[in-house]
Formats: structure tokens, C-alpha cells, sequence
């Protein structure tokens, strides 16, 4: 089985950044920010193995450009596969309430 590498986007760090933080400031929760971190840490990095298992998007322009999606809680993780080079490059981390389509 072919492994690939994982790579997020600076914009993707600073996304996770953000929902940690949020979910710690927010709602004083501390604990389940760290768990929510280390959720979406461990199905990033499944994405090594099979990434082509999650689903195109819906959106026609998003999905020419080979953008896949992996829901994580109220989050939505949208990605890239470069084959080639057998990268997986984790473009945003998205609170699936947001109009992704404008961010994207």
C-alpha cells in the first residue's frame, strides 16, 4: 500500500489554531480543545494511507482542481493529493457553517 506524505498549509495551521483557541477561550474548555487538537491530528494523518477513500466536494470548480473533504466534528478538512509525489496537502480546516466555497 503506497503512504504518502502529509502536508498542511500554513493557512490550515492557522486555521487549527484558531478553532483551538477558540474552543479554549470560548467556552473555557481547555481539556476539549486539546482533545478536539488531537482528533484532528490523528485523522490528518490517516490521511497517509488511502487518502482517495474521502469524497470529492460537491462544488465543480473545487473539484476540477481535485479538492477531497473529511468531516471532523462540526469541522470540515479539505485536501489535495498530489500523486506524483505522493503528498497529501491539507489546504484548510473550515467550520462547516462557513461558506467554504468563498474561502477556497
Amino acid at each position: 500500500m503506497k503512504c504518502y506524505s502529509v502536508n498542511v498549509s500554513e493557512i490550515a495551521e492557522i486555521d487549527l489554531h484558531d478553532i483551538i483557541t477558540y474552543i479554549a477561550n470560548q467556552f473555557d474548555a481547555e481539556e476539549t480543545a486539546q482533545e478536539m487538537y488531537d482528533e484532528i491530528e490523528k485523522k490528518l494523518m490517516s490521511l497517509a494511507t488511502f487518502p482517495e477513500r474521502a469524497t470529492l466536494v460537491d462544488d465543480d470548480r473545487l473539484r476540477l482542481l481535485g479538492y477531497r473533504k473529511i468531516m471532523i466534528k462540526n469541522y470540515i478538512v479539505f485536501f489535495t493529493i498530489d500523486k506524483q509525489n505522493s503528498i497529501v496537502n491539507i489546504e484548510r480546516i473550515l467550520y462547516q457553517r462557513r461558506n467554504w466555497q468563498e474561502l477556497l
